[in-house]
């Protein structure tokens, strides 16, 4: 049987998953935060990782970027499982594309959560797997840029709507968010900030990449790097600021 990491802030999810799982025959360690969870990795990687999004200080995604970024294939190749009570298509996608295997939402059959393991202990290694979620993923945020969302298995399996959705007709939309500070936006470098221009100017990040004859993973990659450089908290939003003109201009 596997080892496995169960990295979340909620001790009742972390119990019950390790008495499940025990149940299966593995041996399951448990982290409260990211930084535990990291700490654990670096002392013994485990076969599968169990990681919550929404997490105080160190958050899921800090906690996978930081997994898939390692030059160490124990560590980078470790299948990740997300666990998490957020629901939304942009989250889903999010997962896939950032490296998870697998997105879980909350509350979660316990079932479905043992037969998960299972899969990821069987069939293609790792990366290969990986880089098929990715590409779906990225298939998937170019249909709901379009607007044409995930179809119908996607909508039934969301179990509430968006807040957006939830809006009444003679509700105000949204404030326009802050621009990012000029200071920050020096972080950047010229092509990055070109790249900036470019999914300002396009509907969607494929037409993005086309326009700059690159991969739309390559594009993806690079929007993650400039989101974390500015403290943006996604790439979905960082597209957002960029199409509303929130992000400031910088003198070259």
């Amino acid at each position: 049987m596997a080892t496995v990491l169960v990295v979340d802030d909620e001790p009742d999810i972390r119990e019950l998953v390790r008495i499940n799982l025990e149940l299966d025959g593995h041996e399951v360690i448990s982290a409260h935060d990211g930084p535990a969870g990291l700490k654990a990795v670096q002392e013994a990687p485990p076969d599968v990782i169990v990681l919550d999004v929404m997490m105080p200080g160190m958050d899921g995604w800090e906690v996978l970027s930081w997994l898939k970024s390692q030059a160490d294939l124990r560590v980078s190749s470790i299948p990740v499982l997300m666990l998490t009570a957020r629901t939304e298509d942009l989250d889903r996608i999010r997962g896939g594309i950032e490296g998870a295997i697998r997105y879980i939402t909350k509350p979660f059959s316990m079932q479905e959560l043992r037969d998960e393991i299972v899969l990821s202990l069987e069939g293609e290694p790792e990366p290969a797997r990986r880089r098929k979620v990715q590409r779906t993923s990225l298939e998937q945020l170019a249909r709901v840029e379009k607007g044409e969302g995930l179809g119908e298995a996607s909508a039934a399996a969301r179990p509430k709507l968006t807040r957006l959705e939830h809006l009444p007709d003679d509700q105000p939309p949204p404030p326009r968010p802050p621009p990012v500070a000029a200071t920050d936006m020096e972080k950047l470098s010229d092509k990055q900030c070109e790249l900036l221009e470019v999914v300002a100017s396009t509907p969607t990040v494929r037409e993005a990449a086309e326009q700059l004859s690159v991969s739309r993973s390559n594009v993806y990659a690079s929007l993650r790097r400039i989101a974390r450089k500015l403290g943006v908290r996604s790439v979905p939003e960082l597209v957002n600021l960029a199409r509303q003109g929130a992000l400031r201009d910088v003198p070259r």
